[in-house]
């Protein structure tokens, strides 16, 4: 049963990242026409400015009426063609760009041996490639996962999660990870990230005060937070079901989930778009806006917890077995 839900739940998300492209080039669409619609308007006006009354021949009327349209058909075609161009260049930068915006750096083949090798053996029981591994100089535990299919995807850890945990709990939240690679979650939340990124995160500049540009843009941003909080909806109930079926220590994953809640620090650098990829949501990002509020409460760490206590049957913490093994060594 646990296998097939796997299989409907990777359909879902493939489908999913289909019809965030076909929004995305609709995004693009409604971009290119609200500015081309700006532009007629200003020609039309200017051109009954500099003509004094306005006309009173229909047939005028009809003509202005007949330039917006081709104004407006044209910007639908330059819209398409941006996002014919404009996807593919997002797709192959996607990787290198969540690293930049991170802070993650690709670690050297010989650096943090004990990760590469949980990596390693999780990638092996499920039947993917090793994701490449990435670390975090941040001392907040966190971790995320970034790549548009399974054989492109890298999971960053920070250097606090590596410290503030036991071995059979770092384990379980690279569990987490790789679980979520096979169902195509990482693919969805990472062409979530690509299509929308952008627009979010001009809509939080604080260095862009331009009226004009806030104006035309205004639908395009909307549409962007929309865009990234229909993709999350409901994912973060599926991905703990996975989880908690995949990794091999389901009290190890509820613990290590717990420490990150329990911890009061963030990661520094994370942005709105950034912040659904972590598997605790920095909320301070996410803003007082009706969507910020949606994904924080969709995201929050706290509720996740209770429904994978009773998803692996296990008591209050109190209750837990001692916590097994030291924290593994950096």
């Amino acid at each position: 049963m646990a296998e097939q839900d796997g299989f409907a739940y990777a359909a879902r998300n493939r489908a999913r990242i289909a019809l965030l492209i076909v929004l995305a080039v609709v995004n693009y669409w409604v971009a290119t026409v609200v500015a081309a619609v700006a532009i007629a308007l200003t020609l039309v006006f200017t051109v009954l400015v500099e003509g004094g009354d306005l006309p009173t021949d229909a047939d005028i009327w009809k003509y202005l009426g007949i330039g917006v349209l081709i104004v407006i058909g044209i910007a639908v075609v330059i819209g398409s063609l941006v996002a014919l161009f404009r996807l593919p260049f997002l797709r192959f930068g996607l990787e290198k760009r969540a690293l930049e915006e991170t802070g993650a750096v690709v670690a050297p083949p010989d650096d943090h041996p004990q990760v590469r090798n949980l990596l390693e053996g999780l990638a092996i029981a499920s039947g993917l490639p090793t994701p490449r591994f990435a670390i975090i100089t941040d001392r907040a535990p966190n971790s995320f996962g970034v790549g548009t299919r399974p054989s492109k995807t890298i999971i960053a850890v920070t250097t606090g999660l590596i410290e503030a945990l036991t071995r059979d709990e770092l384990e379980a939240i690279l569990a987490y990870e790789v679980s979520r690679i096979g169902d195509w979650d990482v693919a969805l939340s990472s062409w979530t990230f690509a299509l929308t990124g952008s627009a979010i995160n001009t809509a939080d500049s604080d260095g862009d005060d331009s009226f004009l540009r806030s104006l035309f843009g205004f639908l395009p941003r909307v549409f962007a937070q929309w865009l990234q909080t229909w993709a999350v909806t409901g994912q973060a109930r599926h991905r703990d079901r996975t989880a908690i079926h995949f990794t091999r220590h389901p009290a190890a994953l509820v613990r290590a989930l717990e420490n990150l809640d329990a911890d009061t620090s963030e990661v520094v650098r994370v942005t709105r778009a950034t912040a659904p990829l972590w598997v605790e949501v920095p909320t301070r990002t996410l803003g007082p806006s009706r969507y910020g509020r949606r994904l924080a409460r969709e995201l929050a760490l706290t509720e996740r917890i209770t429904t994978l206590r009773e998803l692996a049957f296990l008591r209050a913490s109190s209750d837990d077995a001692t916590r097994q093994g030291p924290p593994l060594p950096p």
